[in-house]
């Protein structure tokens, strides 16, 4: 399915996937390409995930979020990449929080969402990342059971409670966690994940998105 999608790409313009009107051969029209300059992080805000610090390329809105739903779940690759080169260059750019010695760690998706999208959005993410940066790739994190969409959840706290399990590798406890996920909307699928990471002894972790709400 993903070989087609991706030959579908290359040959036929596609409508752009946020306004959903005008055609495009990019990520998306022009008129909406130079509206999602607005969504940029610019001040490079930081959001709290009680001990560690999470940093975004984008910041939430309607226009991220219909680039997401596109990459994630019709399996749009090249809006992925899309995306990569943006998080990498957020690395490159902020050598004050994001060290030398990283390991890029993404948030594990449930086998039941991989099977109905064809693919692990957020370990392509972490492959590609890895990639362009030469920060080194590490599944650490599983997902110890399925849980309901975060986006739709009335109850994101109690959804995620419990639902991941770690690695215990003494080498990479000294080393920094790049926790890496799509979007940060409440925070609690990443401070579930940083609590299960923390009591294994993982300690220096830092939190990197495509998007996040503020």
């Amino acid at each position: 399915m993903n070989l087609i999608k991706s030959i579908f790409e290359l040959l036929v313009p596609s409508m752009c996937p946020i306004c959903e009107r005008e055609t495009s051969n990019g990520i998306c029209c022009e008129k909406c390409f130079i509206e999602l300059n607005k969504d940029f992080n610019d001040f490079d805000r930081i959001k709290s995930l009680g001990v560690a610090k999470a940093l975004a390329v984008f910041v939430y809105s309607d226009r991220v979020k219909k680039l997401i739903e596109v990459f994630k779940y019709d399996g749009f690759l090249r809006i992925g990449k899309f995306f990569v080169e943006l998080l990498a260059f957020k690395i490159e750019k902020r050598k004050d929080l994001f060290k030398d010695d990283a390991i890029i760690v993404p948030i594990p998706t449930h086998n039941a969402r991989i099977r109905e999208r064809g693919f692990d959005h957020t370990e392509f993410l972490a492959k590609e990342l890895s990639k362009i940066t030469g920060i080194e790739y590490k599944k650490l994190l599983f997902r110890a059971r399925y849980s309901k969409s975060q986006t739709k959840s009335k109850d994101r706290w109690e959804n995620v409670n419990n639902i991941f399990i770690a690695l215990n590798i003494p080498n990479y406890k000294n080393r920094q966690i790049i926790l890496l996920d799509d979007v940060i909307t409440s925070g609690s699928t990443m401070i579930n994940a940083i609590k299960v990471l923390q009591e294994l002894g993982y300690n220096d972790i830092i939190c990197l998105s495509v998007a996040f709400k503020l």
